[in-house]
């Protein structure tokens, strides 16, 4: 079972890291709420502010009008005129500012009826004025300035501005109370959650020390055992070394061995064949001398000889074809241990330039099979050229051997690269491979599908150990009548990931 321990240390990481996000999302959701309400109160504060300072102007611009129209009335002078005519037009668009300040204030709609029409009456009052000057009745307009009623309205509408702005003070007041609140509380809140992360924070780096001290010394338990391993390892990789080379030793010579008795055997059937030639001979020179009457009689010996003739001719063939097969065999184990004790040497190679060599040596067996040959992207590589050039002259072999009947052939070599990796491929619109026989056709001595193209069956074999020596790894995607894609894959510089240079 478990223990508790056990189960807290493996489970204590994600509980906080939860709690924590637990607590930023919540913070973030009150804060967002609470910023949102701030932004709502500092608009209202700001609408309270800018109210005011349109109240104010609408009794200063009120007032202008009116200084302009006593200019005109005293000193006859037309240019007092300008405040005078554009303040009615400003006064218009102040009112419906104010207007819509107020919409849904129905208090506030009822003194801003009363304040409208105070204004109203000002203006009749102001434009009487103007007009008996116009008229040159200069008397007449002072006369009515007289009668105190323009300072009667301006004293009324001065004081239904006040009010306006003492009670726009009043709500400035409450609103800015609750900016500050709700700013107050957005500060509590954003401490609270930084004191609560900061808390999470501490626990989990004494979690972590405390975890790794006994990391420690579970490392230092693994480094002791992992020093036992590596020398039994060592020790292992060393048998196994000098049982590979065993081996390829004993290939060798059982290769080189078994020619001397495939070459007697070849003789003797050489010989065989001299020996029927010399029997059959034989035995048409005994019917030669018989006489024609008793040659006539053994005209079925005229057959039997033909039959041994079959006979032996069969025999030999058969013999022949076996030695020959025999011999291939031979040579293909003998050439694989001859590559396998061979040392690879890396030099940086422009695979556009080797790839396109390959070509030339096949353009006349490929333009005999209708056979284009494309070359794309190919980086370039630091590794064994002997050992690439035979990996891709197999592959493009291969490609040209077992072409698709009745279609036009296509072979294309690409590659791309990463930083410490280059991948190659070799694709054909052939014949193509069951998937089934994916892995065999890598097999020693293992050929897959109609065994209509001369082989030995180690070509793939033989690539694929190349490429594994190299440090690589390779691959096919196949399926039959659609082609094959070979692909290999191999670090950019030899030996960057510890390959031995021989096998």
């Amino acid at each position: 079972m478990v223990s508790f321990t056990q189960a807290f240390e493996r489970y204590w990481q994600p509980a906080l890291l939860s709690v924590a996000f637990l607590i930023l999302v919540g913070i973030g959701v009150i804060a967002a709420s609470l910023a949102e309400q701030a932004d709502t109160n500092a608009r209202q504060v700001a609408d309270s502010i800018s109210l005011q300072k349109t109240l104010g102007n609408l009794l200063l611009t009120i007032r202008r009008a009116e200084s302009g129209q006593r200019g005109y009335v005293i000193t006859v002078d037309r240019g007092y005129l300008d405040d005078y005519r554009s303040g009615e037009t400003q006064v218009a668009q102040i009112l419906e500012q104010i207007r819509q300040a107020f919409q849904g204030h129905p208090t506030r709609e009822a003194e801003l009826a009363q304040l409208r029409d105070n204004v109203a009456a000002k203006f009749d009052e102001l434009d009487a004025v103007v007009e008996l000057v116009d008229g040159g009745r200069l008397d007449k307009a002072r006369d009515v300035v007289r009668t105190n009623r323009g300072r009667d309205l301006m004293v009324e509408i001065s004081n239904g501005v006040t009010r306006m702005m003492e009670e726009e003070d009043r709500t400035l007041a409450t609103r800015s109370q609750v900016l500050i609140n709700s700013n107050r509380n957005l500060l509590y809140i954003l401490l609270i959650g930084v004191a609560l992360i900061v808390g999470i924070g501490v626990l989990a780096v004494a979690i972590v020390q405390r975890t790794n001290r006994a990391r420690h010394r579970a490392i230092v338990e693994m480094e002791s055992t992992n020093a036992n391993l590596e020398t039994i390892i060592s020790h292992r990789t060393a048998d196994l070394t000098e049982a590979n080379e065993e081996i390829q030793r004993f290939a060798y010579i059982v290769s080189h061995d078994l020619r001397s008795p495939l070459v007697n055997v070849m003789g003797f059937t050489k010989e065989l064949d001299g020996l029927r030639d010399d029997l059959i001979n034989e035995i048409a020179g005994m019917r030669d001398t018989r006489p024609v009457a008793a040659e006539a009689q053994d005209a079925p010996a005229g057959d039997r000889i033909a039959a041994i003739s079959k006979e032996f001719d069969e025999a030999l063939g058969f013999i022949k074809t076996s030695i020959a097969k025999m011999d291939r065999l031979i040579n293909a184990i003998l050439r694989l241990s001859r590559e396998g004790r061979r040392e690879f040497t890396p030099e940086h190679i422009d695979m556009k330039t080797l790839i396109g060599n390959i070509e030339k040596t096949l353009s006349h067996q490929a333009s005999e099979k209708g056979t284009a040959i494309n070359i794309g992207n190919l980086p370039p590589i630091e590794s064994d050229r002997l050992a690439l050039e035979q990996i891709f002259s197999n592959l493009m072999d291969n490609a040209l051997k077992y072409l698709r009947p009745g279609t036009p052939g296509q072979i294309d070599i690409g590659g791309q690269e990463t930083a410490t990796l280059v991948t190659y491929e070799v694709r054909d619109n052939g014949r193509g491979i069951d998937p089934a026989d994916h892995q065999r056709i890598f097999d020693l001595f293992r050929r897959a599908g109609p065994q209509d193209v001369p082989g030995e069956g180690i070509g793939l074999a033989h690539v694929r150990a190349l490429v594994r020596r190299l440090g690589g790894y390779m691959g096919v995607s196949s399926e039959p009548g659609r082609g094959s894609i070979f692909t290999i894959t191999l670090p950019k510089r030899f030996g960057t990931r510890g390959e031995r240079k021989t096998a």
